[in-house]
């Protein structure tokens, strides 16, 4: 009897350890923010204020090393139920993460310097606090 439950027992193990090895472990690296992650992308919120349609942009690349990106609002006003662009902002700016964690970003608009915290960057959204203000950004 004792060497049937034995055999019961390691046959109930490998089974269970057999099962346990088909799921999906992600390392950290899978969580964590990265250059890839935010750059090469056009990211995108929509916001409605004063009855005007604001579209807030933002790229954010890497080239020969240098850290650039562009942020571009674009306002919109309803002409006979439709929106019509009238006024295009654009500004240049170069960027870093604020710390080895990626979890905020430093924009240096050359005259003034905001800040991106509590960044979360995945494959179709980019979210954080904008200045203080929550905000999620959809990929474009």
């Amino acid at each position: 009897m004792k060497i049937s439950d034995g055999i019961k027992i390691a046959l109930l193990l490998t089974v269970w350890t057999g099962f346990n090895s088909c799921e999906t472990y992600y390392t950290d690296d899978y969580f964590r923010n990265s250059d890839a992650k935010l750059c090469g992308k056009l990211w995108e919120r929509q916001y409605i204020i004063d009855n005007e349609l604001c579209t807030h942009q933002l790229t954010f690349g890497i080239t020969s090393g240098r850290r650039q990106g562009i942020e571009t609002f674009i306002y919109q006003r309803k002409v006979y139920d439709k929106w019509e662009t009238y006024l295009r902002e654009s500004y240049n700016f170069e960027w870093k993460w604020t710390d080895d964690a990626y979890e905020g970003i430093m924009i240096d608009y050359g005259i003034d310097i905001l800040y991106f915290d509590n960044v979360w960057v995945r494959d179709y959204y980019l979210s954080g606090y904008f200045e203080g203000e929550e905000v999620t950004f959809r990929a474009n």
